[in-house]
C-alpha cells in the first residue's frame, strides 16, 4: 500500500508527464508540482525513471481494477467487451491526447516499463479469454481459441489508436471490432445444434 506522501508525488508526477511528456519533464518539475524540495522528493523515489515506472504501474492497476467492477452492470458478451476496451483503449486514448507530447507517450517505448505493460497486458488477455468462453457452449472447442481470440482483441484495439482521429472515432472502431467478435462467436444454441448425434442402438431380439 502506498502512503499519502507516495500517491502525492504519483499524482503530481502523472500532470507533469502528461504536460511535458517523460523526456522533458525533470524531478525539479515534479518536486514543485508536489510542493516538496528535490532532496526530500529522492528521498521517496530515486530517479525520475522510478516515478515514472510507478505512475504507469498503478494506472494500469487502477484500469483493471474499474474494469473488473463495472462488468457486472453489462449482462451481454458484447457490453461487457465494450465496457473492457473504453476503460482500456478510449480512456486512455482521451487522457493521452491532453498532452502536447502525447506522441511520445502513446509510443509507450521505454524498456524499462516494458514488463509493466507485458504483465499487465497478460492479465487483461486473461480476462477477456474468461469473458468469451463464459459465453459459449463448449469453449475447449473453439477455433481460434478464446486466448487467440483476446490477443486479437487487444492487438486491435492497440492499433486502432495510431488511426484514430479522435476519441469518438476510436469508440467506434473497437465497437466494430467488438460486434464482428461476437457475430463470430457460435453461441449457446448453435452450439448445441452442432453437435453430432448420439447413434440411437439398433434393437436386438426383433423379429
Amino acid at each position: 500500500m502506498k502512503d499519502d506522501k507516495e500517491r502525492r508525488i504519483l499524482t503530481a508526477a502523472f500532470d507533469v508527464f502528461l504536460r511535458y511528456g517523460y523526456r522533458r519533464a525533470t524531478m525539479d518539475d515534479i518536486a514543485r508540482a508536489t510542493a516538496m524540495s528535490r532532496p526530500a522528493l529522492y528521498l521517496v523515489f530515486p530517479s525520475k525513471e522510478a516515478i515514472f515506472r510507478e505512475v504507469v504501474e498503478t494506472g494500469l492497476d487502477e484500469m483493471l481494477r474499474d474494469i473488473e467492477a463495472g462488468l457486472g452492470a453489462h449482462a451481454s458478451l458484447e457490453g461487457r467487451l465494450g465496457h473492457v476496451f473504453e476503460i482500456w483503449s478510449v480512456r486512455t486514448f482521451e487522457t493521452v491526447a491532453r498532452s502536447p507530447d502525447a506522441r511520445e507517450l502513446m509510443a509507450s517505448s521505454f524498456e524499462f516499463v516494458d514488463d509493466v505493460f507485458e504483465r499487465h497486458g497478460q492479465r487483461l488477455a486473461k480476462l477477456l479469454a474468461d469473458l468469451i468462453r463464459a459465453a459459449v457452449a463448449e469453449p475447449d472447442a473453439l477455433s481460434p481459441s478464446a486466448q487467440a481470440r483476446a490477443r486479437l482483441l487487444m492487438a486491435s484495439a492497440h492499433g486502432f489508436k495510431t488511426m484514430a482521429r479522435d476519441a469518438q472515432d476510436l469508440r467506434d472502431l473497437v465497437r466494430d471490432l467488438v460486434r464482428v467478435t461476437v457475430a463470430a462467436l457460435p453461441t449457446p444454441s448453435i452450439a448445441r445444434r452442432a453437435r453430432p448425434k448420439r447413434a440411437r442402438p439398433r434393437p436386438t431380439g426383433v423379429g
